[in-house]
């Protein structure tokens, strides 16, 4: 009996300690788990007490100036990116990594388990995610960032970042700043103008010499304001239907501005000019929406044009 007692001792002794270390090792990951979200949220925090660029800019007759915000975003991204972003990835090197998220997903999807099939048919749209707030993230942090429009409504700043034409359809990259509550898209409605012909302003010119005579308005509209095709968006929501925040993919990335874009149909090969209107809701907590119109006049680049054959009007599809 006395020999067995050593041995138990031990044993008993040997559960407490790994029950001690455990309950310290539980603890200690819950701790740097904790500081990591304190520190972070922190971190997010000043850059909003700080952003700028949530204020209409303009130029001196009250129009948007996309130079003079192009400049204040660039310099509020590299003050963020050297002041609270390197504090924060100097207590926390492991974020530093700015594929430190995408590759926990990767893993995610890798990992057997139940959660494996559901990580597995979403990493796909993670992928195509993390590389759309990726390409913006280097742009900011390399103080090279550009829109090829931008304007600010209510609480909300939209950017247009870039317009391609892949293959045959126009991929309109947007970012949204601001937002009290979720940002509800409400789809897209474009339009393009060409120069009149001598004859429509010919006939122009001579009913509003008429009006004039006779004291009326004039019963034909200045050629010039009249759009002669158009497009809609046939789904509202934006290609990838879902909340796609920046700084859920990257720790560093500034907060509050979601990334995404949508699909047209490519220019009419005589536009000359166009005009995009995207459509927008902020939720607020109260339940009444801020309803937002941006519009964006625009002069058409030849790689954004393709073939309509005559259409004059097009309904775009899901695939839009």
């Amino acid at each position: 009996m006395k020999k067995l007692i050593g041995p138990l001792v031990l044993i008993v002794v040997a559960a407490a300690l790994a029950t001690v270390i455990t309950r310290w090792t539980v603890s200690a990951a819950i701790e740097q788990k904790e500081s990591f979200r304190a520190d972070r949220l922190a971190m997010q925090m000043e850059f909003l007490y700080n952003n700028s660029i949530m204020r209409a800019i303009t130029d001196i007759q009250g129009r948007a100036d996309l130079q003079k915000y192009l400049q204040e975003v660039n310099t509020l991204a590299n003050w963020y990116l050297k002041n609270p972003v390197k504090k924060f990835l100097d207590a926390h090197p492991q974020a530093a990594d700015p594929e430190r998220v995408i590759k926990e997903k990767r893993q995610l999807a890798q990992e057997e388990g139940p959660r494996q099939k559901v990580a597995k048919s979403n990493l796909p749209l993670w992928e195509e995610a993390y590389q759309l707030v990726r390409r913006v993230y280097d742009a900011l942090k390399q103080g090279t960032y550009r829109a090829v429009a931008s304007d600010y409504q209510g609480s909300v700043r939209l950017d247009v970042v870039s317009i391609e034409n892949k293959g045959g359809k126009l991929r309109w990259t947007i970012m949204v700043w601001g937002g009290i509550g979720p940002i509800v898209y409400d789809g897209w409605h474009l339009k393009w103008f060409k120069s009149p012909s001598e004859e429509e302003r010919r006939a122009y010119e001579k009913e509003l010499a008429l009006a004039k005579r006779r004291h009326r308005e004039p019963e034909l509209k200045d050629p010039a304001t009249l759009h002669f095709a158009e497009s809609a968006s046939a789904t509202k929501h934006p290609v990838l239907n879902f909340e796609l925040r920046g700084a859920d993919y990257i720790d560093g990335f500034p907060p509050g501005a979601q990334l995404n874009y949508y699909h047209t149909p490519a220019c009419p090969p005589d536009a000359e000019t166009m005009e995009m209107e995207f459509k927008l809701k902020a939720r607020a907590i109260s339940g009444q929406d801020q309803v937002m119109s941006f519009v964006f006049k625009l002069p058409v680049k030849s790689e954004w044009r393709g073939s309509w054959d005559g259409v004059q009007k097009v309904e775009a599809a899901s695939d839009y």
